[in-house]
C-alpha cells in the first residue's frame, strides 16, 4: 500500500508539473502576443477611430500601354470620375465614386462603369491588406486560441478570425513575413518607424474562384497627416487572371477623426 501510495503521489506531482509548465508557457504566449501587436504602429492605438479620403488615380499611368490614338478619349472620359474612401469607427471601409457633369451616351457610360469599377476593386483591395496591418489589428484582442512555434529562426503564430484559419510566419523580433490563409497569402514590406512598424508595400497572391489567379505587388508612399502616418501614393501591378493591374493611386484630402 505504501508503494501504491508513493506511485500515486508521484503521479499527481507530475500532473501538478505539467499544468505549472503548461500555464507558464500560456502565460509567456500571450506577452508575446502582447509584445507583437505593440511592435506595430497600429493607427487605432493611436487614436484615430475613423477617416475618409479622396483617391485619385493617376490616368496616364494607368493608360500608358493605350495607344495614342485612343488613349485621348479614354483620359477624357476618365478624369470625370471621383473616388471617395470611408473608414468607420469599427474599422469597415466604403469606397464610392461619382461621375462629374451630365450623365455620358451609353457606349461612354459602359467604358466608364468597367473604369470605375476596376478602380473601385482595386481601393478596396488594398485595403484590405492595409486595414489589418495599420489600421485597427492583425491579431485579435484576447486571443485564447492559438498554436506559437518557436524554430530556430522564426516563430509561427496559427489561429483562426471569424472561422478562417490564419498562420504568420515572423522573425524573433516582431516582423512579419508572411500571413497565410487558405484562399492566399501576403508577403508585407515593413519599415521600422519610432512608433513601430509600418507598412509600406506587399506582395500578394490569391486564388479567386470567379477571375482565377491575382498577384499583385504594391508599394506605398506615406506621408505625416495630423501626426499619423498614412498612405500618400500607392502604385499596384499584378494580374488579376489574364487582366493586367496598373494603377498609381493618390489619397487627397484626408479628413481624420480621432478619439475624444
Amino acid at each position: 500500500m505504501r508503494k501504491t501510495g508513493a506511485v500515486v503521489l508521484l503521479i499527481v506531482i507530475g500532473v501538478l508539473s505539467l499544468e505549472s509548465v503548461q500555464a507558464q508557457t500560456q502565460t509567456s504566449d500571450q506577452k508575446y502576443l502582447a509584445d507583437l501587436r505593440s511592435s506595430y504602429a497600429v493607427l487605432k492605438r493611436q487614436g484615430l477611430v475613423g477617416l475618409r479620403a479622396t483617391v485619385v488615380p493617376n490616368w496616364t499611368a494607368t493608360f500608358k500601354d493605350v495607344p495614342i490614338k485612343d488613349r485621348a478619349a479614354l483620359l477624357r472620359v476618365a478624369n470625370r470620375l471621383r473616388f471617395n474612401l470611408e473608414v468607420d469607427e469599427t474599422g469597415n471601409f466604403h469606397v464610392t465614386h461619382a461621375i462629374v457633369g451630365p450623365r455620358p451616351a451609353k457606349a461612354a457610360a459602359g467604358a466608364l462603369d468597367d473604369i470605375a469599377k476596376g478602380v473601385d476593386l482595386s481601393i478596396t483591395g488594398f485595403m484590405m491588406t492595409w486595414a489589418p496591418f495599420m489600421l485597427t489589428y492583425l491579431i485579435p484582442d484576447n486571443l485564447e486560441q492559438f498554436v506559437l512555434q518557436d524554430l530556430d529562426s522564426q516563430k509561427v503564430l496559427t489561429y483562426k478570425e471569424r472561422e478562417v484559419a490564419v498562420s504568420l510566419t515572423l522573425t524573433k523580433d516582431f516582423e512579419i513575413k508572411e500571413l497565410s490563409t487558405q484562399q492566399g497569402s501576403v508577403k508585407p514590406v515593413l519599415r521600422r518607424d519610432k512608433s513601430g512598424f509600418v507598412l509600406t508595400g506587399y506582395e500578394g497572391n490569391n486564388d479567386d474562384p470567379i477571375v482565377g489567379k491575382v498577384v499583385i505587388n504594391a508599394k506605398i508612399r506615406l506621408a505625416p497627416v495630423q501626426g499619423l502616418l498614412l498612405p500618400k501614393t500607392v502604385f499596384l501591378n499584378g494580374k488579376s487572371g489574364a487582366t493586367p493591374i496598373n494603377f498609381e493611386l493618390n489619397f487627397l484630402n484626408y479628413r481624420l477623426k480621432r478619439k475624444g
